[in-house]
């Protein structure tokens, strides 16, 4: 009887003991590498599956997660721009800490697409400071035009004509070559019919006026676009 009294007690004393009651946990630590070029990768998450446990990898890679039950564990690694990588059957004792080492192979990064909106900025237009409109009335009516587009153009303030008779055109002392011709945005070399070459004149200009619905002279103000000219 005395014999399992005592028996009972150390039972008692055993399971009240802290050294026998805590739970015993161990150590997991590795170095997380670049499959492609095994340089380490600091900053990848590491989890003990089941488990609050787990770190991020230091600066060369390498991490240590603390205080992990002993037994057998479920290790995941995931690191943006990379696959995540699962080891199992990571065995935990208390003896020694169990060293896993994980390389990831690297992921492209699914973004979604993107939409490009033109004309989401205002368009600047050029300025009108400069600029004069004539309408096809208008050059029909002017007097010594002969329903001329370019000399009705002639006849505008600061623009004279470089010979008399002719269509090459002065605007504020420049050169006629130094003259722009559109035609519905489409440029011209030269307006006119009998033109010299690498001038940008001539005796009459050869587009119709019936098929002209109005006329835009600028002498300044435009966009860069236009290059090198002065009107």
């Amino acid at each position: 009887m005395n014999r399992l009294i005592y028996l009972i007690l150390s039972v008692i004393l055993i399971l009240a003991n802290p050294l026998f009651s805590e739970t015993i946990n161990g150590t997991i630590t590795g170095k997380i590498t670049s499959a492609a070029t095994g340089e380490p990768l600091p900053g990848a998450s590491i989890m003990v599956d089941g488990t609050p446990r787990g770190t991020s990898s230091n600066i060369d890679g390498t991490y240590k997660i603390t205080n992990v039950p002993v037994g057998i564990h479920i290790i995941k690694v995931q690191l943006l721009g990379y696959l995540p990588a699962t080891r199992t059957d990571v065995v935990v004792n208390s003896i020694h800490p169990t060293e896993i080492n994980i390389s990831l192979y690297e992921s492209p990064i699914q973004t979604q697409g993107l939409i490009v909106i033109p004309d989401y900025f205002d368009r600047t237009t050029d300025s009108k400071i400069s600029t004069q409109v004539q309408s096809n009335e208008e050059i029909r009516r002017l007097p010594g035009a002969f329903e001329d587009v370019v000399r009705a153009i002639s006849i505008l303030p600061g623009v004279a004509q470089a010979l008399p008779g002719r269509n090459d055109l002065i605007v504020r002392g420049g050169a006629p070559s130094e003259n722009l011709y559109l035609v519905d945005n489409i440029v011209l070399a030269n307006f006119n019919h009998f033109g010299t070459q690498g001038a940008s004149g001539g005796p009459l200009s050869f587009v119709n006026l019936d098929y002209v619905d109005a006329t835009s002279f600028s002498t300044g103000g435009f966009g860069a676009r236009y290059g090198n000219r002065i009107s």
